[in-house]
Order: C-alpha cells, then sequence, then structure tokens
C-alpha cells in the first residue's frame, strides 16, 4: 500500500505532535510506503490534497485537526479524488470528527493514539459517508452561518492562544461576542421548497452529531443518511441565547423553545446584513451561501466500532 500523510506540524500541542512518528514508523512495519508532506501556511493543506490526487496516490492521510482535514477533503474531491480513500490521525485541538467517529487521538505527552489511529488505516477498508458542499467547498463536519462563525474568525485570529487553552479561549470569545452580536435578518429556503425568515443569531448545518468537541447538537444526525441536520437559533435576546446554548448542550432534547430543527437536502440562506460562515471550523467568506449534502460522496477510513459508523 502506498499513501501520502498530510501532516499540519502545528495542529494541537507540541505533546502531541511529538507522538507522530510513531504512527509512520506503524505504516511502515505493516509494509506501506509513506511520504510526509508537510503544511506550511494557511490552505495548504486543501494544495497539497490537489497534488497527491493528481499524482495518483490511492490513499490520503491527514494528521491535523478539523480545519485541516476539511482543507484536505475540500481538495482531494475538487481534484476528482472520489475514490481516493481518505485516512485520519488526529493531532488537533478538537478532534471533533475523530471523537464522533471513535478514533483515537493523543491524550497525554505518553499517548500512542496516532499508532492507533495507523493501525485502524491498516486493518480496516474504507467506508463512503455524506460530505456537506457550501458555495462549492466541500465540508465534512458543519457549516455555520453567524454567531459561531464571528466566534471562529476571532478564535482563529489567536492561534497562540488557541492552542495553550482551547475550551478558554472558545469560551471567552464566545461571551465576548454575544454581549456585542445583533442577529442578522435571514431568508432561508430549504429543499427548493419551504421558505423561512426572520432574525436568527445562528445557523448550523451539521453532517455529525457533535459540534465544539462535546455538544451533541443533532442527535441524529448520520453520516450515511444523505441528509444534513438544519440548527436554527431564533432567539434575539441575548441572554435567553445564552440560555439556549447552555440547555442545548446540557440536554439536546426536548428541543429548548426559540431553536428551530429541519432535516434538509439542501439549503440557501441570505442575510442582511451579510454573515460570515466557517467550514469543518476554517472561516471562509460571508452569505449569501447555497449549502448541500453530496450522499456517500467520500471514502474514509473510520472506527467501525464507533456507533456513529455508517451501517454499510
Amino acid at each position: 500500500m502506498k499513501a501520502v500523510i498530510i501532516r499540519n506540524p502545528i495542529a494541537g500541542s507540541p505533546q502531541r505532535q511529538f507522538a507522530f512518528a510513531r504512527a509512520v514508523q506503524t505504516f511502515e512495519d505493516a509494509g506501506w510506503e509513506v511520504a510526509v508532506w508537510v503544511t506550511q501556511y494557511p490552505g495548504h493543506a486543501r494544495e497539497l490534497a490537489v497534488r497527491a490526487v493528481q499524482d495518483g496516490w490511492p490513499t490520503l492521510i491527514v494528521a491535523g485537526g478539523d480545519g485541516t482535514i476539511g482543507q484536505a477533503v475540500d481538495g482531494m474531491l475538487h481534484a476528482g479524488g472520489h475514490e481516493v480513500a481518505l485516512g485520519i490521525i488526529p493531532m488537533g485541538t478538537g478532534n471533533v470528527f475523530a471523537r464522533e467517529m471513535g478514533l483515537p487521538f493523543p491524550k497525554s505527552p505518553g499517548d500512542d493514539a496516532p499508532a492507533r489511529a495507523a493501525r485502524i488505516i491498516i486493518q480496516h477498508p474504507p467506508a463512503r459517508i455524506d460530505v456537506g458542499k457550501a458555495n462549492g467547498h466541500f465540508f465534512l463536519a458543519w457549516a455555520g452561518v453567524g454567531l459561531d462563525a464571528h466566534v471562529t474568525r476571532e478564535v482563529e485570529s489567536q492561534l497562540t492562544f488557541k492552542r495553550r487553552a482551547p475550551l478558554i479561549s472558545y469560551g471567552i470569545t464566545a461571551i465576548k461576542t454575544i454581549l456585542h452580536y445583533r442577529p442578522a435578518y435571514f431568508q432561508l429556503v430549504l429543499d427548493d421548497d419551504e421558505v423561512m425568515m426572520g432574525h436568527f443569531a445562528m445557523v448550523v448545518a451539521a453532517n455529525i452529531r457533535l459540534y465544539a468537541r462535546y455538544f451533541q447538537l443533532n442527535p441524529h444526525a448520520r453520516v450515511d443518511d444523505g441528509l444534513l441536520d438544519l440548527l436554527i437559533f431564533s432567539e434575539s435576546s441575548k441572554i435567553k441565547l445564552a440560555y439556549q446554548a447552555v440547555r442545548l448542550a446540557a440536554r439536546p432534547q426536548p428541543l429548548p423553545a426559540g431553536l428551530i430543527r429541519r432535516q434538509v437536502r439542501r439549503v440557501r440562506l441570505t442575510a442582511e446584513p451579510p454573515q460570515p460562515y466557517h467550514l469543518d471550523g476554517d472561516p471562509l467568506a460571508s452569505t449569501p451561501l447555497a449549502i448541500e449534502c453530496i450522499p456517500r460522496g467520500l471514502l474514509v477510513h473510520l472506527n467501525p466500532k464507533s456507533p456513529s459508523a455508517p451501517t454499510t
């Protein structure tokens, strides 16, 4: 077997990066031929993934966080790599997709999680899962518009703080953002049929259940159902919005008042004023935004024992 590994050397903490060599050794011990390509600047993972597909690598492995993984997925699918298998060695701050799919990630300096992640890739064939597509960009986990995109954009501008204290950096930034944020006026068109309008604080289109590391905002979401799970925060009061977020994180069902859930194949959004959006935690641009689900559009090595793994 041959694989190229796209490695983000600044993902997560330095202690996690020390364990990366164990993953490479695991592949080599199993007889794999691996090449390691290191990202050098923001967005480089996308470019390297395109190159890997064009060079004919059958397997592309990402050693990084959710943002790096999302960029690589976007690059490989844009390059026509629908038959290229994706492997994941979680090394990031949140590792949300890894948590969802039961993939091991380092929890301490001596953790051999990267080697265990490598063994999953070696031992288990890839499965097909859905991917999202937003304004032409592919994403793996979620697209967020509005409040959370404002928070993500601010956190990503302070990478040192994020890597040293991820929960604190997101928490402080979220509080500051809520205090100054004013919900925009949105128009949403769901599946070219249902139209929703109003002042919404945040809209999330999710392909997985987890959000922001620990929160199951969409408990019914699956990566192989051909649908995206839409969550709309319609509360404009800052106090009630904060309560909604805490209440939803603690108990996603029944749904708190002021929150709307839908399962959709596609959704189109406009907002006044225009709102930023992020894909898999990677801030990109601003509305308008067209989002759709691409059923089973990606081959990926997953832990088959995970309850969230594809059923077939």
